[in-house]
């Protein structure tokens, strides 16, 4: 598919035809995308889809210049709400507030009644009473730095029943509660905590094990949870990966809680943190984010499910599909059963 990115302004006022010329562009743009987006099968953020435009032109010091054209076409009406995958630190949380006439309530009620054998005939079906991690002895959870991977990886999540979270820099306290409840109920039950992180390849995300496991240290008074047992997991990015892959590096060590991590003048040069100094004598002064991964989303999926092989064994969800078969064949029986009785 041949994408023609937008035009780029000159500085200054702009013509009638240049405006004309460049709103088209934008269109034209937005309508690239849109056929982008029906090969696949997961979203992404504005600047996942810069990465997607690299083989098309964009190039990463245009990165910018690319997430204002993506913003531009949403505020033109050129990109419709919900085709950019929103940051959820800016999700608006909504409260239902519908408006329904008592006449409609009512009509809808009976027509439920009415329907209420046929579902009931039929819901062995919706039988999900079958715990995955029953028999397990690991527990799994997942922290991504970017959510273009939270959309990539929910499929399999969710069929693996793993709690999946956007990271976004340090993520929150609440974040970690929630976390930290899963991990003790499981934990109680025997079973071993297991935290997967797909951070960047920079500093900090190499040095993902360390920085998560002080974090949990850090809440235990809130959280009430001890991490000492827990295993942290890095399943993100790998130079050989990103080299074998052609992924794009990023010329500069900027973090959204730190300016320029390399800056000698900088505390965190000075105190070495994120053994720092070694990255930069190792790598240089560049990084790679992790949501460059959504340019071969088959690999990012395989890289998380080898992960999953390699703690609860390939034969897992095929396990599991057994056991929830045999347990709505039951529930076929009894409902059967109580039908007969009536």
């Amino acid at each position: 598919m041949d994408i023609r990115l937008p035009i780029k302004r000159k500085r200054g006022g702009q013509g009638k035809k240049a405006k004309e010329k460049y709103k088209e562009s934008l269109r034209v743009f937005a309508e690239n995308m849109k056929e982008i987006q029906k090969g696949l099968d997961f979203h992404m953020g504005s600047r996942g889809w810069c990465y997607a435009m690299e083989p098309f032109g964009l190039k990463k010091s245009d990165f910018d210049f690319g997430q204002e054209c993506i913003n531009e076409c949403r505020r033109r009406g050129f990109l419709k709400l919900g085709f950019i995958l929103e940051d959820e630190s800016h999700i608006v949380e909504q409260q239902p507030d519908l408006i329904e006439s008592v006449e409609d309530f009512v009509e809808g009620q009976y027509n439920m009644w009415q329907n209420a054998g046929d579902y009931y005939t039929e819901s062995w079906q919706l039988y999900d009473g079958i715990s995955f991690w029953k028999g397990k002895n690991y527990y799994i959870q997942l922290l991504v730095e970017k959510v273009d991977l939270k959309s990539l990886f929910a499929r399999i999540c969710k069929q693996y029943k793993i709690p999946i979270a956007n990271l976004h820099g340090s993520g929150s306290i609440e974040q970690k509660a929630v976390m930290a409840y899963n991990f003790q109920y499981h934990e109680n039950e025997g079973r071993q905590p297991i935290l997967f992180a797909c951070g960047d390849f920079d500093p900090p995300g190499l040095e993902i094990r360390a920085v998560l496991k002080d974090w949990f240290v850090k809440y235990i008074g809130f959280t009430g949870w001890d991490p000492q047992n827990l295993i942290v997991d890095p399943i993100g990015l790998t130079y050989r990966f990103i080299q074998k892959n052609n992924l794009t590096w990023i010329d500069n060590l900027e973090s959204s809680g730190e300016k320029d991590l390399d800056d000698p003048t900088g505390k965190v040069w000075k105190d070495n943190r994120f053994n720092i100094q070694k990255y930069v004598a190792k790598y240089g002064v560049k990084k790679c984010e992790s949501n460059a991964i959504v340019v071969v989303p088959k690999l990012g999926r395989k890289m998380l499910q080898d992960a999953i092989d390699k703690w609860l064994g390939k034969d897992v969800y095929k396990d599991y599909l057994s056991d929830l078969k045999t347990g709505r064949s039951r529930t076929k029986e009894l409902i059967e059963e109580k039908l007969e009785e009536e």
